[in-house]
């Protein structure tokens, strides 16, 4: 039922003293999950905050992002959103890489990311480390084959010194007025640049030309067009894009090695999957070829979707559950708690890969988000679930996953990524 356009919505008291924000601060999950229940699946979280929790109502706001929303503004950006003319020039670079990552055109570029994943891998051998620590860097060699021909160490290199000044950034939560002097800024932009110098060189007509008889990277694409792209636009097809991928599909690689770990016996049913497979089956179509190891890798996600907390900033009125929400609104929801509401799953509590196996969905519609959705969704969601598929299906085949302390490692809701905290781990090869 429609509620009045001047009701207000239910929520905690907010103001910069609220008291709600410790409480959030010490438990967010259990602070959100008791605040749905009390309040309904729209609330109030604090002064031009709002929180809301049902798939129909998220979907909604994530398919008209950049009409009625755009993703929330950059707190090192002073707060403010972006232009129009930002959002198009988003969307074109956007635009320009998309056909890299359509599933048709992935499987002649698996081969080269499963070498890669192998080879980091293998060099774990035996070494007792915090997969945290080790994330970002693998899935940016996994992710490199798709953007560059050859290796680029350098690049490499800048990329994940521009993501560590960003995840450094926004851990600090700070949101300054654009003009005054922030260090974290200053971090923040020198990294950026770090990689625009990396990658204009690579821009120059000619660097990356190949014959018709093997696949294009994105970068070769990009070179390939009729009619040149203008610098920026090819910039951000590369850095940007490859940038926002590092920080969820680390985060859920280290999920995975967690639930291999943690559920042994699905484990133990992954590793005689991908023993029954041969290696090019495994190489070019993962998903097809390992339908259980693909279903155990869409349940980490269910289960610790990286993203756990997205939001998108209101640039006009909404009309969300019957409330109005007015324009300048930052509207908050999370993957976390949709994917483990009774209310859309059965038994969300219960890590069960066997749920995907099924003929019907396992979930209510849109109650499954662990990558976004609209036209601001994830751009590599399938290149990230086969790097996972790729993942679970090397360690299980080939190394013995060891994790001391296992029951008590737990989740750590950061402002950005959900990741496992005091989690250390060591692979020991097997063939």
């Amino acid at each position: 039922m429609f509620k009045r356009p001047d009701m207000t919505l239910p929520g905690p008291r907010g103001g910069v003293f609220a008291r709600h924000l410790a409480a959030y601060d010490a438990d967010p999950i259990g602070f959100l999950t008791a605040c749905r229940r009390e309040y309904g699946d729209v609330f109030r979280f604090d002064t031009g905050v709002v929180v809301i929790s049902d798939p129909e109502l998220i979907q909604r706001v994530l398919a008209r992002t950049n009409s009625d929303s755009v993703p929330n503004a950059n707190p090192l950006d002073g707060g403010r959103f972006p232009t129009p003319e930002q959002t198009r020039r988003w969307m074109r670079a956007r635009r320009l890489a998309l056909p890299i990552f359509r599933p048709a055109t992935l499987p002649s570029r698996l081969p080269a990311v499963r070498q890669a994943l192998a080879d980091d891998l293998n060099a774990l051998d035996g070494v007792l480390f915090d997969p945290s620590e080790r994330a970002w860097a693998i899935c940016v060699r996994a992710l490199l084959p798709l953007y560059v021909p050859g290796p680029a160490p350098e690049l490499v290199t800048a990329l994940l010194g521009s993501f560590d000044a960003s995840l450094r950034a926004g851990e600090a939560a700070v949101r300054v007025p654009s003009w005054m002097p922030s260090r974290l800024r200053r971090r923040v932009r020198a990294a950026d640049q770090r990689v625009r110098d990396e990658i204009g060189p690579m821009l120059a007509p000619g660097r990356a030309e190949h014959g018709d008889d093997r696949p294009g990277t994105l970068l070769e694409h990009i070179l390939a067009q009729p009619e040149p792209a203008p610098r920026d636009i090819a910039m951000g097809a590369i850095g940007f894009t490859f940038l926002g991928a590092i920080g969820t599909m680390g985060a859920v690689w280290c999920w995975l090695l967690y639930c291999l770990a943690a559920h042994p016996a699905a484990a133990e049913r992954v590793r005689s999957e991908v023993t029954a497979a041969t290696a090019d089956e495994i190489a070019r179509h993962p998903e097809q070829a390992l339908p259980y190891t693909h279903a155990f890798v869409h349940e980490v996600l269910r289960v610790y979707p990286p993203a756990w907390l997205l939001g998108r900033d209101a640039i006009t009125g909404l009309d969300l559950g019957g409330f109005e929400v007015p324009a300048g609104t930052a509207v908050m929801f999370s993957p976390y708690l949709l994917h483990h509401d009774p209310r859309w799953w059965d038994a969300p509590d219960r890590f069960d890969p066997e749920r995907w196996l099924k003929a019907k969905p396992p979930h209510a519609p849109n109650a499954y988000l662990p990558f976004a959705s609209g036209p601001r969704g994830c751009l590599g969601t399938h290149l990230g679930i086969a790097v996972l598929v790729l993942t679970a299906a090397h360690v299980a085949a080939h190394q013995r996953l060891e994790v001391p302390g296992l029951d008590q490692i737990t989740p750590h809701f950061g402002p950005s990524t959900l990741t496992p905290r005091g989690m250390t781990c060591r692979l020991v090869g097997t063939s």
